[in-house]
């Protein structure tokens, strides 16, 4: 965390009255204020520390300075805001460190004190306070945000592969391994990147608490851990991803453009040195069902990159700041990772209608997002997927942002038959595929999947399968699966109007066919 200490001495020797740092590692947290102010012992530097807990507290011991009596958080800012007033309470404290406080920071007279005294730190040159506030959750009341420097959250991810492995020789010293090799640790650092030092610490515990060791077996357990991580922050999850491009029936334009750009990130040292820019990635939009998912999924086996996920409905918090937050610590962790594969899904449910309403919230986080993918240097291939593209803002569908935009059209005759095949070769169905007549798909038979997605085809041949058990037949014939196939309504009858929109929506907007 040496660049974050750096920016925090320089916070305050510019006087910055509110440093507000957003973290759950409060161990590290006070290590850090610490060193940034140069201890706790000169009677100029002195700390004093505020939580909901034990209220007023030693910064150092930790225990309650308030004899037993609790002290509201209005009343100590009141004392720190009145200091150099009366010489009888000149208080000692040059930094005043307050945690865990978003509710108090709900409290009209905490945020007016908070106020008064980021003034006076601005222009009272008598007047020395700086406040620290350390919170895992960003609430910035609004009538102060302007007093405020944020380190949030994302900026403390390790994204220094020589940091991650300092961490895990600390590790093993703490612990008494020393067999930990080069190569091991070579393999263990990518498994741990985009996350902290405190997670990384914890998993590194998992680890060492199975098998005693750390080494390259323990990747599997440190993935898992690290995906169990991952989720629980809420903004982004990691995918297994066991499908690959042969999973995919038709969009051969979109896999023959996948698979040349997989040429370039398997390869991104040499390609750099060629002058080739770091792809940026692809956005897919179309008809639900046809394979847009299937798509992120197989870009990722086709990279050899871990799969992350991102939705954008969770992207939203309860306080000022925190969808921004959690946008930029999403977009963090998938640098911190990377290479890999970010899988925005249904990007439209985030950025519709962008520009049309009042929601300044949507419109910072579409320009913070439009800006990440305008100048990113890192090796963080997007896919974005999106079923309806009419309402999304034109500053996403130009080029630039992504390297092209691809629509999935309802699949074709052609398409119909792989998607078939497919699906009747799965596992075991290819035990029930016994019979003569599915020996070879016929164009007669793929023109009565005409009007399907892949979703409705698989569907109906899960089904045609599940019947044959049930009715104790030892094969499955075409005649189960057109029996199945009638009594079906495909999406292109259940939404008709709507298909027929979007249509016009890809052809308005020249994007690229997707299949040939």
């Amino acid at each position: 965390m040496a660049g974050i200490l750096e920016e925090l001495r320089r916070a305050i020797d510019v006087n910055t009255p509110i440093i507000y740092i957003q973290h759950y590692d409060m161990w590290r947290i006070d290590l850090l204020i610490e060193d940034a102010v140069g201890g706790n012992d000169d009677e100029h530097k002195k700390i004093q520390e505020w939580n909901p807990a034990t209220s007023k507290t030693d910064f150092t011991t930790k225990r309650s300075a308030n004899d037993g009596n609790s002290m509201p958080l209005t009343l100590l800012l009141k004392e720190h805001y009145n200091k150099f007033k009366r010489l009888d309470k000149d208080l000692p404290y040059r930094y005043l460190v307050i945690k865990d406080a978003h509710e108090e920071l709900e409290d009209t007279q905490v945020i007016t004190y908070l106020h008064l005294i980021a003034q006076r730190r601005l222009y009272d040159q008598t007047y020395n306070t700086t406040i620290f506030i350390v919170d895992n959750i960003l609430n910035i009341p609004k009538e102060i945000e302007k007093y405020v420097t944020i380190f949030s959250e994302e900026r403390f991810i390790l994204k220094d592969d020589d940091e991650i492995i300092e961490l895990i020789n600390e590790h093993a010293t703490v612990n008494g391994y020393k067999d930990i090799d080069d190569d091991d640790r070579k393999a263990l650092m990518p498994t741990l990147r985009g996350l902290s030092k405190f997670d990384i610490d914890r998993i590194l515990d998992v680890a060492l608490s199975s098998n005693g060791s750390l080494e390259e077996g323990d990747k599997k357990t440190l993935l898992e851990q690290k995906k169990a991580m991952v989720k629980k922050a809420g903004v982004i999850e990691i995918v297994d991803s066991p499908d690959n491009i042969d999973s995919i029936g038709g969009l051969e334009n979109l896999k023959e453009y996948l698979e040349r750009k997989a040429k370039v990130v398997n390869n991104l040292g040499k390609a750099q040195e060629r002058g080739v820019e770091i792809p940026k990635g692809v956005f897919i939009v179309g008809m639900p069902g046809c394979g847009k998912s299937l798509c992120a999924k197989a870009t990722a086996s086709l990279f050899n990159a871990p799969l992350l996920k991102l939705d954008m409905g969770s992207m939203m918090g309860k306080y000022v700041g925190d969808s921004e937050a959690n946008l930029r610590k999403a977009l963090a962790i998938s640098e911190a990772a990377s290479p890999c594969v970010l899988w925005i899904d249904e990007i439209e449910k985030g950025f519709s209608g962008v520009g049309k309403g009042e929601n300044d919230v949507l419109m910072r986080m579409f320009g913070y997002f439009l800006s990440w993918m305008q100048e990113k240097k890192s090796a963080v291939y997007v896919v974005a997927t999106a079923n309806n593209a009419e309402n999304l803002p034109p500053e996403l569908k130009r080029k630039g942002r992504f390297d092209e935009i691809f629509y999935v059209d309802l699949p074709n005759k052609e398409e119909i038959k792989k998607i078939i095949e497919i699906h009747l070769n799965k596992g075991d169905r290819k035990k029930c595929r016994k019979a003569a007549d599915l020996q070879h798909i016929t164009d007669s038979m793929c023109q009565k999947f005409s009007g399907c997605n892949g979703a409705d085809i698989e569907a109906v041949i899960k089904e045609a399968i599940e019947n044959c058990f049930i009715d104790e037949k030892e094969e499955l014939s075409w005649q189960d699966i057109e029996a199945v196939l009638k009594k079906t309504n495909s999406i292109s009858v259940i939404s008709k109007k709507q298909i027929d929109a979007m249509k016009n929506v890809f052809k308005e907007n020249h994007f690229t066919n997707a299949s040939k």
